[in-house]
């Protein structure tokens, strides 16, 4: 699908004619939606980690990081790598790893990127340290924490949590912990929303608690889903927050009041 992008009301004429279907980015809209998050969360004094999922877009990404290859998350290894080559050398890859994977990973810090994967069992962390071994490369690794949908994480209060973090630090490999408010997105009110950003924030806080008390190093502790990462107060003890959805919003969004119908930034024409 080709993308057209819209800077001015003469050029919505001209989109008429293309072959559809074709998406439609407005970039007023999405420079006033990129901006809006980040001086909150510069207000909040957290680093900022955009989801570059949502765009898949170099263009984009050099939009919300301010034309600075500065920290991202991704969904898929081919978009780290395409990062990489774009110049980005701080990248997330925010989906549990198959250890299958984890040779492209080490590609990758050995070519300078830090790359940092997730997982939340004793068995992926197992084959991270005999990755890192036996390659002589430390994998950057978060625990993902469930604090809500229960969708992957383990639990904060549970054994596996405190396993994990001892097996990782093995091979120094252990570098944060994350979670992400799902259930956010199913809350139609902004104290719903602000009270699954505390709670966010809470679990997140307590899990890194946890690890430090036992005597282990964490360096991040990442939180981050649209809706909480714009109804967020108080942001005490977290590092980064991780947002994607913003840069462009939808109807889901819409719907609970995060963004209204004038936020919309992608249309698709058909």
């Amino acid at each position: 699908m080709t993308a057209h992008v819209a800077t001015q009301t003469s050029d919505h004429e001209d989109l008429r004619t293309p072959d559809t279907p074709f998406a439609v980015i407005d970039l007023a809209r999405v420079r006033r939606n990129i901006d809006r998050l980040r001086q909150r969360l510069n207000a909040l004094g957290v680093t900022q980690r955009p989801h570059v999922k949502t765009a898949k877009c170099p263009e984009i990404t050099r939009l919300i990081t301010d034309c600075n290859p500065g920290p991202i998350t991704v969904s898929t290894l081919a978009e780290a790598e395409a990062y990489a080559d774009d110049g980005y050398t701080d990248i997330l890859y925010g989906v549990g790893i198959d250890p299958q994977k984890l040779p492209r990973v080490v590609e990758l810090l050995r070519r300078g990127v830090t790359v940092s994967i997730l997982l939340d069992s004793i068995e992926q962390a197992q084959a991270v340290n005999a990755v890192a071994t036996d390659t002589g490369v430390p994998i950057p690794t978060f625990i993902e924490v469930d604090c809500d949908g229960h969708r992957g994480g383990v639990m904060l209060n549970g054994p596996q949590l405190l396993a994990i973090g001892r097996t990782l630090a093995e091979t120094e490999s252990l570098t944060g912990v994350l979670v992400h408010a799902g259930e956010s997105y199913f809350s139609p009110t902004h104290d719903g929303q602000r009270s699954a950003a505390d709670h966010e924030r809470d679990v997140a806080v307590a899990a890194a608690k946890q690890l430090r008390v036992a005597g282990l190093h964490v360096e991040h502790v990442s939180v981050g889903a649209t809706p909480t990462a714009h109804a967020a107060e108080d942001l005490t003890g977290v590092t980064e927050v991780r947002a994607g959805n913003y840069v462009f919003f939808d109807l889901v969004m819409a719907g609970i009041g995060v963004c209204s119908l004038d936020d919309l930034a992608l249309s698709v024409v058909v």
